[in-house]
């Protein structure tokens, strides 16, 4: 009988679905993004969010976004906002094809942005995982395992295995 090889960035599939639930559902992963402009790709990001009204998402995460940049070098971008009504954080993540001009702290394009909506009386919350998803990104392997990714299936699993994850 012969075993399969994994990958660092792989784990077995059955144990991952049996102990936890993703944080980023592949239905809300784009992964290969065309968008002409920060406000394109935020455009996109938020109609992923089927349950939300997508201009109230937008508006929310451009007022942050004009507060300061949230392009954090490195090729990311960490949108992000807080909106009433919401129960539990929400994530969505698009992979920028070319990248795009964020302002971005280091002035570079980016290429890997991932949108965080979070309950309105969650700042801890909001900022613990805001957090987490700056640290796991600055790690190059973990970059470069999101940009190298064959789709929204394997950019899911990247996350889950980075312990971006919900349990059941």
């Amino acid at each position: 009988m012969t075993q399969t090889q994994l990958s660092p960035w792989q784990a077995p599939e059955p144990l991952l679905s049996a102990m936890t639930s993703p944080l980023i559902p592949v239905e809300r992963i784009i992964p290969a993004s065309h968008a002409g402009s920060k406000r394109a790709v935020m455009t996109e990001l938020a109609m992923l969010f089927h349950a939300l009204d997508e201009d109230q998402v937008l508006e929310a995460v451009m007022a942050r976004e004009k507060l300061g940049s949230t392009g954090i070098g490195y090729g990311v971008a960490l949108p992000h906002a807080r909106l009433q009504g919401l129960s539990t954080p929400l994530v969505a993540v698009a992979r920028h094809c070319d990248g795009v001009d964020f302002d971005a702290i280091d002035g570079e394009p980016v290429f890997i942005i991932v949108m965080l909506l979070v309950p309105e009386d969650s700042t801890s919350e909001h900022l613990k995982l805001l957090a987490r998803f700056a640290r796991a990104l600055q790690q190059e392997t973990f970059r470069i395992s999101l940009l190298q990714a064959a789709d929204a299936e394997a950019m899911a699993r990247c996350f889950v295995e980075a312990g971006f994850v919900t349990n059941d």
